[in-house]
């Protein structure tokens, strides 16, 4: 992958091994929607850059306490994000017979595996995923509720990165895995859900690493380097040598307000077309309750 670290030597199945089954429909669905894709083992050695993570956590902490917003270009980024993460998700669950992979989700109220080997056993033995459920999450950390994806979607997009994000490729959710299994799971995506897919993983995991705290649950606007599948900054935002270390320390920034909700009524005026339009899709594909 070009331009990005990589661990030494030959890493052909990267923190525990890849779930087979799974990386063949990660390539038959991309392929299928006509997306190009490269091979799981290809993200196997994909390392963070630090500074990468430290410019993408301090635009998003910058963005904090700022009113969502969405412009017309990431309103279109979340339509298409939303559109392929329900055909994933179809696709993950329908059952061979009808052409999918014949696995199950469950929706958990509390975290239900310690590390992505334990799902990874559940996939292989049980052809069951379980998600945290999004709700959880909304409450526990105080991060009120995604004004451009409603919880149902969300859970959705949890089983979807979860499976062909991470059990796909073998790699962990520490910051080195969670960077390899965005730019692997990039691949299903059309390039015009690119913007709000880094925005929701990239941007929110730099978050994390950089301050030490989620963020605010909401779109951000990144650099457009950071909104493709092979970050390069132009002018990387490099501390002195010697103190890569404090790009690190939570201490170092002041911690953001937490805000429980998207709480302005403007905000809620904005979202609601683009949350309705999610809802009647679910409802057209689904039925209602």
């Amino acid at each position: 992958m070009e331009g990005q670290p990589r661990l030494p030597g030959r890493w052909p199945v990267g923190d525990y091994a890849k779930v087979r089954d799974v990386a063949r429909g990660a390539r038959d669905y991309a392929r299928s929607q006509g997306f190009d894709y490269k091979a799981a083992r290809e993200f196997a050695g994909v390392r963070a850059d630090p500074n990468n993570i430290a410019a993408i956590g301090n635009a998003v902490r910058r963005q904090q306490d700022t009113p969502a917003h969405i412009s017309p270009q990431m309103h279109e980024s979340y339509a298409a994000l939303t559109e392929h993460i329900n055909r994933q998700y179809d696709f993950m669950t329908r059952s061979k017979d009808e052409g999918g992979m014949g696995i199950s989700v469950e929706v958990s109220p509390e975290d239900p595996y310690p590390s992505m080997k334990e799902a990874r056993n559940d996939v292989t033995k049980n052809k069951r995923l379980k998600v945290l459920a999004t709700s959880t999450t909304s409450q526990n950390i105080n991060q009120g509720s995604n004004p451009a994806l409603t919880p149902e979607v969300n859970d959705r997009f949890r089983a979807v990165h979860d499976m062909f994000g991470h059990l796909a490729i073998g790699r962990s959710t520490d910051r080195h895995g969670e960077e390899a299994a965005v730019q692997h799971h990039a691949q299903m995506f059309p390039q015009q859900a690119h913007a709000a897919l880094f925005s929701e993983l990239r941007g929110q995991n730099s978050a994390v690493v950089f301050s030490g705290q989620f963020p605010r649950d909401k779109p951000y606007d990144l650099p457009d380097w950071a909104s493709k599948p092979n970050p390069v900054q132009p002018t990387p935002e490099r501390k002195p040598e010697g103190t890569q270390e404090s790009l690190f320390n939570p201490g170092e920034y002041p911690a953001t307000k937490r805000l429980n909700t998207w709480e302005t009524l403007g905000e809620q005026r904005q979202f609601a077309p683009l949350r309705q339009q999610q809802q009647n899709n679910m409802e057209m594909r689904y039925g209602k309750g």
